[in-house]
C-alpha cells in the first residue's frame, strides 16, 4: 500500500459509520518484520477474538521489511498505510520492534520477539557500553529522552536489573509477563508425531535439525558449507536433516536467491522449512539441533533437544543469559567426528538438570504469559477482560518448502 492509500473502514475518520459489530477499542499491530511478526501474532490472538476489539495491522519501516507486505496480505487483515497510522489515535499500538514507535498516537505495548537478554549489540561490542543487551537500552526505548512504550513486557525478573542499568527511565514500564512462544513450545510437546508427519517423516529416523540466524556469524554466514556437506554425507535411512533460516536471512537475500543457494543440498535430502514461525513445530519434531547463537538455539535446549553448537555460538550471550548457559554445556560440531558419537555427547551434556536450568533463564512466569500479557493489554485499552482464561496453544505445522524449482 502507498502512503497515500488511506483506508476509510475499520479506522478512517468517521469510519465507526461504517461499521457492522459494535467496536469499543481500535487497536493496532505494528509489524516491522517477518521476524517479529510471529511474535507479535502471539500476543494479537489473546485479543482479536474479544466482539468489542478491532485489530488493524501497518508496516513500521525496517532495514528488514522485505517479505512483510506479503505476509499481512495472507493474513487477511486490514492494514493500513504508515502515514495513515501515524495519524490515527488508536486505543492500544502492539508491537515486537521498536522503530518508528515514537510516531504512533496511543498506549504502546512493546512485547519480545525471541529470547530476551540473548545477545549484545554488535555497535557496542567495542565500544565503552560493551555490555548493551538488545532490546533493553535506551537506544530502543527512547527517543530524545522520551520514555515511548507504556509497558515493556519482559520474560523474566532478572531483566529488570538489566533495565535498571540500561534504561532506568524505562523500569516504571515494565511488566514481567514471561514467554509466550515458550509456553507454546511446552503447550506443543504432545503433539510431537503430528510436526513429525508434516515434515514428511512417519518414522523413526533422527531428524536433525539445523538453525541459523542472521549475519556473517551465523551458521548460514560463516560455516554452512562445513554443516550442510557434513550432514548430508548422513546416511538417509537413518536422519532426516531440515534446515530452518531467520527470516531476515530469507529476506535479506530474497526468498528465490537462498533457495538457490540451498538447491544442491536439497537435491541431496535435505529438507528446508518455508520462511516464517515454522522453526517452532521443527523443535518439538526434533531429535538433535545444530545450532548457533540465534534464539532457536536456547528455545530448543530448555526443551530437552540436544544441541550441537557451531564455533562460535554464545560469545555475544551477556552474563546470564539462556545462551549463555547452553553454549557453555553443548559440544561444537565436528565435521570430521562421525555424528553418531556426536549425538550422544550432545545427549550427555544437555541432562534434564541442564534443560530445566535453561528453561528457567528463559522464562521466569512459566505457563502464565497468555494471563499476564492480556491482562497488560487490557489494562491499557481501560477495559474489563473476557471471562474465559487465556492459554498458550499448540503450536502450527511447519511447512516445507517446495522441492521443485523453475
Amino acid at each position: 500500500m502507498s502512503g497515500s492509500e488511506w483506508q476509510r473502514v475499520p479506522a478512517g475518520m468517521g469510519g465507526s459509520v461504517w461499521h457492522t459489530a459494535r467496536i469499543e477499542r481500535q487497536v493496532l499491530a505494528v509489524v516491522h518484520t517477518v521476524t517479529s511478526a510471529g511474535h507479535l501474532l502471539d500476543a494479537v490472538e489473546l485479543l482479536e477474538t474479544d466482539d468489542r476489539v478491532q485489530v488493524v495491522f501497518t508496516q513500521a519501516p525496517d532495514v528488514f521489511n522485505n517479505g512483510v507486505a506479503e505476509f499481512l496480505r495472507r493474513l487477511g487483515v486490514v492494514v493500513l498505510s504508515w502515514d495513515q497510522a501515524r495519524h490515527t489515535p488508536f486505543d492500544l499500538v502492539l508491537a515486537a520492534d521498536s522503530a518508528g514507535l515514537h510516531e504512533l498516537s496511543g498506549p504502546v505495548v512493546l512485547v519480545a520477539h525471541g529470547v530476551v537478554c540473548n545477545k549484545v549489540s554488535p555497535e557496542a561490542v567495542s565500544g565503552p557500553n560493551s555490555r548493551l543487551v538488545v532490546g533493553l537500552g535506551a537506544p530502543w526505548l527512547l527517543w530524545y529522552g522520551r520514555l515511548v512504550p507504556s509497558v515493556v513486557a519482559l520474560s523474566h525478573d532478572v531483566h529488570l536489573q538489566t533495565l535498571a542499568e540500561q534504561c532506568p527511565d524505562a523500569l516504571d514500564a515494565a511488566a514481567v509477563t514471561g514467554d509466550l512462544c515458550w509456553d507454546r513450545l511446552c503447550a506443543s510437546r504432545s503433539g510431537r508425531d503430528g510436526y513429525r508427519r508434516a515434515l514428511g517423516i512417519d518414522d523413526g529416523r533422527v531428524v536433525v535439525a539445523v538453525t541459523s540466524t542472521w549475519g556473517p556469524q551465523s551458521l548460514f554466514g560463516n560455516c554452512r558449507e562445513m554443516v550442510f556437506d557434513a550432514l548430508c554425507q548422513l546416511p538417509p535411512e537413518e536422519y532426516a536433516v531440515v534446515v530452518t533460516l531467520h527470516p531476515a536471512l530469507w529476506f535479506g537475500h530474497g526468498p528465490r536467491q537462498v533457495a538457490a543457494w540451498l538447491a544442491k543440498y536439497r537435491d541431496q535430502g535435505v529438507r528446508v522449512v518455508q520462511p516464517g514461525m515454522g522453526w517452532r513445530g521443527l523443535l518439538t519434531a526434533a531429535d538433535v539441533l545444530v545450532g548457533d547463537h540465534g534464539s532457536v538455539t536456547p528455545y530448543a535446549a530448555g526443551l530437552g533437544v540436544p544441541v550441537l553448537r557451531t564455533p562460535g555460538a554464545g560469545e555475544r550471550a551477556p552474563a546470564g543469559a539462556a545462551m549463555e548457559l547452553v553454549a557453555a554445556a553443548a559440544p561444537e560440531f565436528c565435521a570430521d567426528r562421525p555424528f553418531a558419537k556426536q549425538c550422544r555427547r550432545a545427549t550427555a551434556a544437555l541432562d534434564v538438570a541442564t534443560s530445566e536450568a535453561v528453561a528457567r533463564r528463559i522464562s521466569s512466569r512459566p505457563g502464565r504469559a497468555a494471563t499476564l500479557l492480556r491482562s497488560a493489554m487490557y489494562q491499557q485499552m481501560g477495559m474489563n477482560e473476557p471471562v474465559t482464561a487465556p492459554t498458550a496453544v499448540a503450536v502450527g505445522s511447519p511447512r516445507l518448502l517446495e522441492t521443485a524449482r523453475g
